[in-house]
């Protein structure tokens, strides 16, 4: 799978008309979409599907330290099979 270098940015064309720019600085990778900036964990811990995508579902998991699931609907379907 391709990565970004350390300092590089990529571009990738996602659903609206401009592509989204995928950045590694020091090892912290971001995206400028929506759901990349929308999340609320620390930003080394923040990926999104370009990402996921460019670098590997397996990459990404080892980076962030925790499987996501690949579709958000997934996680509300398995928090609510287990009960409180």
């Amino acid at each position: 799978m391709p990565d970004i270098a350390d300092g590089e940015s990529v571009e990738m064309q996602g659903s609206g008309r401009l592509p989204y720019v995928l950045k590694n600085i020091g090892g912290v990778y971001s995206c400028s979409c929506p759901a990349w900036r929308n999340q609320s964990v620390g930003i080394e811990r923040m990926t999104c599907k370009h990402l996921r995508k460019l670098r590997g579902e397996e990459a990404e998991q080892l980076r962030i330290g925790s499987a996501l699931p690949a579709d958000p609907k997934e996680a509300s379907a398995d928090a609510a099979k287990d009960p409180p």
